[in-house]
Formats: structure tokens, C-alpha cells, sequence
């Protein structure tokens, strides 16, 4: 919003002018303080308001009134601040001084100096400085009938001398109007601001608490007043406090007793800032909210809350959170995005070293039953109830049951997506575990390794499937190459096994190892093949059973050749099983591998990187405040 002076009325006060010369003509008249009274003090003053795009502003409009000796710079001699009507052009009218019962004072158009009056809509920057006219320095004329300021009955006539007479004690003077005098012996100290004690007349003057020794202020107490503000166009800081003690004690502190209260608030490119030298603490805060940051530009980039950390040492913060109760489900450091753009976080770290072992964030537990970091995608699951079974550095969990949501997800471009190391001997900490807990159906996939030409799968079952080949590795040339052996496959479950036996009299009776008779089902179908291992007129098999079977050699030959044999059964439970179509078992594995665009619609930009922060200068005069101790400030 802008200011616009339009026509400036700065109207002549005739009235005290004419009052005046009408006084004067009147014998004996001792009449000068009514005739004071009744020149106003205050000067009429028209302007108009309009906002950035010149259109008028209407309705009621803080403005501010100064009066200056120069037309730049200086401090005002006279302020005001009224809040005005504006019509609906913009218009307005004010009388200046109106805010004080006794108006403007007529000290300043005393002089022969010119006045010049500047104009500050509220938020705003002064506007360019008006010269006044002649009109307002009639105020002045109110004091024509006056003697340095004072009415002629401030002043005692002397008496006649008589020659016949003795001398005579002269009369005690009478008080003099407006004089001012110390209050005691011991008032109107050196460096003391004088503290009035009386009103009017005769005052009364007193030491306050406010002192100062050169370029130092001293409020031996506390400071109290209504809602204000200091305004400065200068770069340095409007006020700063310093605390120079080198054991304990705050620079700046701010106490909001109500139950909804704000200790210390600000607002601007940089709200509140504060530095901690040595080993001190920048800002620290307490409270519902300890410390609240709050920014809202509508362009740029902006930060609520900053914390600068310049030093070397080790365990050193730029944000340090500490919630130091015993009990309650506190946070040291928490953060809440409401945002719904992509990439808006909560919290987000960067670390921007160069080849050192940096992390952007990193999480720690110290409990035997602590997790470092804990990721929930849109919730907990029922599964991630056991979180707390044991120590974690990194625990992932989603309570979604969409087709690719997943507690922890690792990606690259070309590099390994997830990586997982170990170092253990014990036979119980395997490197990877992958486990389901549904106990209800079977053939639930476990694990999957897809790629563009093929997948296998793992169920609850314990059932892998691939859609390639299963091969095997085995060194050859003294471990100088790896050669692939592929496995064997069938379209029914077969177990296999191999023995060997000898005859006797052209006979011989094997029986099967009984844990392989139990794992397959000898007791339906199995298939022995023989090797004899020696002349013979050729051998066969008879009498199977479920626990074994006889050799017998050809027309009753009675050698006793040695022989070999190789049986194979069906797996038990799986006997009627051939040829399993898996074709929507596949279609199902390959629908829910997500398939990556060769160029994403968008990508995360890491935060850039932030400007060296410079601390303020430490002035050299200061204000020097008496604080109240811990126990003072909680009685208050």
C-alpha cells in the first residue's frame, strides 16, 4: 500500500492571532492562561491513501506524523500515530496533536528554523518529507503575553522603600510555576535519568533506575509496557543483548505467562537469530514449544528455523534436540510437513562433504530392543507389531497392501540396489532371511529374482520355481576355471538313489534304505534299473515291495555276479502331480514387478547449498539490564 499526499491543508489558526491583539488592547488583563486555553494546538492536515496499484484505499488506516528540522535524515523533534477514516476515494482529514490533550507544543515553531512534516502509512517506508508554511507557527502566538514561558502572576512586585522605615525581613518567595528541583539531599545523582515524583508546578525530581556512563545504558530492573516496536533502516541489528558472564545467564529472555503467550517472536528474512560463543547456546527455549520458527514468502526459498554451526569439534550440531524426560513418548528432533507437493519431507538431511564418511541422516538406539531408524510407509503393519523383538539399525514398515508398497525398497541405475553383509560363523545368523508368517495357504510367494528374461520364485511352501535352468558350478583345471552342471528335470516328482549288490546262487534280495522308502512313495510305483558288473546271462528285477525288491539272474542262471543298481520313486504327496501348468503363476510374478521409465517425470533436486553465515558484530555501547534469577522468574 502507498501514500499519495494529495492537497495538504495546513490552515492558519486566524482565531488565536485575532485573540491575541484583542488581549493586548484590554488595560490590566491578566487573563493569559485562559487566553492560552483557548488557542487550539493542532493543525488540520488533509491526504490521500492508495494502495501498490494506485487504486484509493478506504476504511480506517494507521499512519504515523512526524515533524523534522531537516528534510532527510535526523530524528523527528514531534510523533503521532492515529489511525484515520478514508473515503472511498482515498481521502482523509486529521488534525495533528489530537492525540495529546495539550496538542502539538509550541516549542517547536519557536525558532526560525523550517519544519518539515513526514507521513508513514503502518508496514511502510517514511514518504518524502513536506515543507510547512507559515500557517502553524501562529501556535506561537499564544504565548505573547507571557515572560520566558511564564504568566506576569508568576512574578512578585517589590515593595516601596520608605526612609522611615527600618529594614525589613523580605517575604519568602512565592513557588514558581514550572521549576524543578531535587526531591531530597541525596536525589540528582551523577549518570541518573531524572524521574519525576510530582505533577506539574513546582516538580519534584528524582533518581530513576535507568543510568548511563558513556555510551551504556543501565535498567536496574525490569522494562514494562504495551505491544511496540523499534524500526531501523540501518544493516546492523535493531537491538542485541550480551551476556558476559562466563558461568551461566540468558542475553535475551522472553517470558509469555498466559496459557497461549509468545516468549520471544519475530518476523523478517532472518526472524531471531542468535550465537553461542565459546560453549554458550545460540537460542534455547522452553515451554509447549520450546523454540517455534514460522516463515511464509511467496517466492524463494525459505527456512523457518536455521541452526549455524561453526566449529570443528567433535559431537558438534547445527540443530540439537534433547527430550531429557525419563518417560512419554517423546522426540529430540521432530518434523511435520503438510505439503502435498512431490519430494516434501519431514525432515531432510544432506551431507555435502567431498570424500569423507559423511551421512545425511543417521539414527542410533543405545537399547538392546531399539531400532536406529525407524521408515513407516502410510503406517504400521500388524507384522511390524514385533519391532522391539531385538536390536535393529534400520526398520522398514508399511501397513499397505498396494502391488509394489513395501517396508524397504533399494534402487540404482547401475549399481546394487540392496546390498546385505555379514561376517558371523554361527550357522543361525544367515546373511539374508527372508521369511511369511501365513500358516493358511499355500504356495504364497516368499521370494523373487526377476529380470527382463526370466524369474524364480519361492513360496511357503519351500517350492522354487525358475524359468531358466538350474545349474550348478565345479572347478576344473586345478581351480584354474568353473564349469556349469546343469540339473536333471522331470514333469513328475521323482526321488532317485543308487546301490549296489552281489548274487549268490543266482539271487539276491536288496532292500531300500527305509528314509528314502519314506520320503517317496515306494509303495505305489518306482523303477529300478540294474548294471551287472561282470559275465552273467543278464538280470531282472521282481518281488518289489515297499521296503525292497529281488535280483534274479536271466534262465535261472546261478552266477554270482556283482551289480549296480539306480531306483527312483515319486515324491509322497506329490504323485499325481505332472506336467503343473504355471502359466498364471508367471503372469502374476511379472504384473508386479514395477517396470521403470527410461526417463522419469521427475526427479528429487538434493537442497542447494547454503551461504556461509556471517555472526553480527558485537557493538561497542551495549544496554545493560538487571535479569531476575530462576526462582524469581517462576514467583512471578
Amino acid at each position: 500500500m502507498k501514500h499519495y499526499l494529495s492537497i495538504v491543508s495546513i490552515v492558519c489558526l486566524f482565531s488565536a492571532l485575532i485573540g491575541v491583539g484583542t488581549a493586548q488592547n484590554q488595560p490590566n488583563s491578566t487573563t493569559s492562561p485562559s487566553l492560552q486555553a483557548s488557542v487550539p494546538h493542532l493543525v488540520k492536515f488533509s491526504g490521500t491513501v492508495k494502495d501498490d496499484v494506485g487504486h484509493p484505499r478506504s476504511g480506517v488506516v494507521g499512519i504515523t506524523f512526524a515533524l523534522y528540522k531537516d528534510q532527510q535524515d535526523g530524528a523527528p523533534l514531534w510523533l503521532e500515530t492515529q489511525n484515520v477514516q478514508a473515503d472511498s476515494k482515498g481521502n482523509y482529514t486529521v488534525l495533528l496533536g489530537s492525540s495529546n490533550a495539550e496538542g502539538l507544543p509550541t516549542d517547536i515553531f519557536s525558532s526560525n528554523d523550517a519544519r518539515w512534516l513526514g507521513v508513514r502509512v503502518e508496514g511502510q517506508e517514511e514518504l518524502p518529507r513536506t515543507l510547512l508554511v507559515s500557517a502553524p507557527y501562529a501556535l506561537k502566538a499564544g504565548d505573547a503575553e507571557t515572560l520566558g514561558g511564564k504568566p506576569l502572576s508568576a512574578f512578585q512586585l517589590a515593595a516601596p522603600q520608605s526612609s522611615t522605615s527600618s529594614a525589613q525581613t523580605p517575604a519568602p518567595a512565592a513557588e514558581q510555576a514550572n521549576e524543578i528541583t531535587c526531591a531530597s539531599g541525596t536525589a540528582c545523582k551523577s549518570a541518573f535519568i531524572p524521574l519525576f515524583t510530582t505533577n506539574g508546578g513546582s516538580a519534584k525530581v528524582s533518581d530513576s533506575i535507568i543510568t548511563q556512563v558513556g555510551a551504556s545504558v543501565n535498567v536496574a530492573g525490569e522494562v514494562l509496557g504495551k505491544t511496540g516496536f523499534f524500526r531501523s533502516s540501518n544493516n546492523g541489528a535493531i537491538f542485541q543483548a550480551t551476556q558476559t558472564s562466563n558461568t551461566t545467564g540468558t542475553a535475551v529472555a522472553g517470558v509469555a505467562e498466559g496459557s497461549s503467550g509468545v516468549g520471544v517472536e519475530g518476523s523478517g528474512v532472518t526472524g531471531v537469530s542468535g550465537f553461542g560463543l565459546s560453549n554458550g547456546t545460540g537460542v534455547a527455549g522452553q515451554g509447549g514449544t520450546g523454540v517455534f520458527g514460522f516463515s511464509s514468502p511467496t517466492t524463494g526459498f525459505a527456512r523457518a528455523t536455521v541452526g549455524v554451526l561453526n566449529t570443528t569439534a567433535a559431537g558438534s550440531a547445527a540443530v540439537y534436540g534433547i527430550a531429557q524426560n525419563g518417560s512419554g513418548q517423546t522426540f529430540g528432533v521432530q518434523g511435520y510437513n503438510f505439503s502435498n507437493t512431490n519430494f516434501a519431507s519431514g525432515v531432510s538431511g544432506v551431507a555435502d562433504g567431498d570424500q569423507n564418511k559423511t551421512f545425511g541422516v543417521t539414527g542410533v538406539s543405545l537399547s538392546p530392543n531399539g531400532t536406529g531408524l525407524w521408515g513407516l510407509g502410510q503406517g504400521q503393519s500388524v507384522t511390524g507389531g514385533i519391532v522391539g523383538c531385538c536390536s535393529v539399525g534400520v526398520w522398514g514398515d508399511t501397513s499397505s497392501n498396494a502391488s509394489f508398497a513395501a517396508g524397504v525398497v533399494g534402487t540404482a541405475d547401475d549399481a546394487q540396489g540392496v546390498v546385505a553383509l555379514n561376517n558371523s560363523t554361527n550357522p543361525d545368523h544367515p546373511t539374508l532371511k527372508v521369511i511369511n508368517f501365513e500358516n493358511t495357504a499355500h504356495f504364497v510367494t516368499v521370494l523373487t529374482a526377476s529380470g527382463s528374461f526370466g524369474s524364480c520364485t519361492s513360496d511357503t511352501d519351500g517350492n522354487l520355481h525358475c524359468s531358466g535352468k538350474v545349474t550348478g558350478t565345479a572347478p576344473v583345471g586345478n581351480g584354474q576355471r568353473q564349469v556349469a552342471l546343469y540339473a536333471m528335470e522331470s514333469p513328475q516328482n521323482w526321488f532317485e538313489d543308487f546301490g549296489s549288490g552281489q548274487l549268490a546262487g543266482g539271487i539276491a534280495k536288496v532292500s531300500l534304505d527305509p528314509i528314502f522308502a519314506e520320503a517317496s512313495n515306494t509303495g505305489v510305483q518306482y523303477h529300478v534299473f540294474l548294471t551287472p558288473e561282470g559275465e552273467s546271462r543278464g538280470l531282472y528285477v521282481s518281488n518289489k515291495t515297499a521296503n525292497g525288491f529281488e535280483v534274479h539272474e536271466v534262465d535261472g542262471g546261478q552266477s554270482n555276479v556283482a551289480f549296480s543298481y539306480r531306483i527312483v520313486a515319486l515324491r509322497r504327496g506329490f504323485e499325481n502331480v505332472r506336467l503343473e501348468d504355471m502359466t498364471e503363476h508367471w503372469k502374476e510374478t511379472n504384473a508386479s514387478i514395477p517396470k521403470p521409465s527410461a526417463t522419469p517425470a521427475q526427479r528429487w533436486t538434493p537442497p542447494a547449498r547454503p551461504k556461509p553465515f556471517t555472526a553480527s558484530a558485537i557493538p561497542q555501547s551495549a544496554v545493560v539490564m538487571q535479569t531476575k534469577s530462576a526462582s524469581e522468574a517462576s514467583a512471578h
